[in-house]
């Protein structure tokens, strides 16, 4: 059945596995964790609205595309 030496060879096996394990468990736990990225600042974006006359694209906010002719309001 069960020799001897050989249970004292598999209680030393799982002892040192046991004690591998825990070792590497401490270590990892040791390491610094991962941050969660800073919140990026918001991008400032604006809408464009093509040029009726040259189709440029102007923020819809801009006066007008530079052209003497556009019919945005300067």
């Amino acid at each position: 059945m069960f020799a001897f030496p050989k249970l004292i060879i598999v209680v030393i096996v799982v002892a040192a596995a046991w004690v591998g394990y825990r070792w590497l468990n401490g270590v990892t736990r040791d390491l610094p964790r991962r941050r969660a990225a800073p919140p990026r600042a918001p991008i400032n974006a604006e809408d464009l609205a093509a040029c009726e006359v040259c189709g440029a694209y102007v923020a819809t906010a801009a006066h007008s595309c530079g052209r003497p002719d556009c019919p945005r309001p300067r």
